[in-house]
């Protein structure tokens, strides 16, 4: 932010509303706002603060349920005292495009419902955050979501999960190929041997089936994205 851009249009009657910031206002602009500074973050509230969240709260197959929230902004990233808070019925949401759809349905009144609130002058309702304190860093697919194939399957489906769309994916290599994987299914009923980790031991027309020392997984050819194309997926290892 442009101190010197900003600071002259900051008075007594003017307000700031700021959408899932993604750098730390300066003290400046938050002294001169004098608690009129507020940012709206669409998840939960001391226990996500943070950036990545819909991708952190998968990753801890904790996806249930989530609440938006608007707080006041401080020096700390997320910090604030809550103003407006609402809770959201995932419905057992499990990939980051259905949770998005359902924040999305609540967020446009959410946040004009704020707005009519500060039009009329309404007091705020401040709360402090409580609940134990959790902060996540930001995420970047092409940089984090490689996979490790050698977790067990039911952490490797979570990992994919967490980078599906509208993320760019997770990701693995065959040889120097690299696969964009976007969904996954654990089958629980065949365990491998820890060195059969990440080969693919049978293929169909639909499907490739990855083994691993916790069972196997049931990939859909849909959901793998790849430029080079691949003929036969049979006996690769992807690493």
């Amino acid at each position: 932010i442009n101190i010197k851009k900003i600071v002259y249009k900051i008075n007594k009657n003017t307000y700031g509303i700021s959408l899932n910031a993604i750098w730390k206002f300066p003290s400046q602009i938050i002294r001169k706002f004098n608690g009129k500074l507020f940012n709206y973050h669409a998840a939960d509230l001391p226990s996500s603060r943070g950036a990545a969240n819909i991708t952190w709260k998968i990753l801890q197959n904790n996806n249930k349920n989530i609440s938006i929230n608007i707080h006041n902004v401080e020096e700390n990233f997320d910090t604030g005292n809550i103003v407006q808070t609402k809770k959201i019925n995932l419905k057992n949401s499990e990939l980051p495009k259905d949770i998005l759809h359902h924040i999305s349905k609540s967020e446009k009144n959410f946040l004009i419902d704020f707005i009519n609130k500060i039009l009329k002058n309404k007091k705020m309702n401040e709360k402090k955050q409580k609940g134990k304190n959790f902060y996540w860093p930001r995420l970047n697919s092409d940089k984090d979501g490689k996979i490790n194939w050698d977790w067990k399957a039911k952490d490797i489906v979570l990992f994919i999960k967490a980078f599906s769309h509208p993320y760019n994916g997770s990701f693995a290599f065959i040889k120097k190929t690299k696969i964009k994987i976007f969904n996954a299914k654990e089958i629980k009923n065949k365990k491998f041997h820890p060195f059969q980790n990440g080969i693919i031991f049978r293929e169909n027309k639909n499907k490739i089936f990855v083994a691993n020392f916790s069972g196997y997984l049931e990939i859909s050819k849909k959901d793998i994205k790849c430029k080079k194309k691949i003929k036969s997926f049979l006996g690769k290892r992807l690493i």
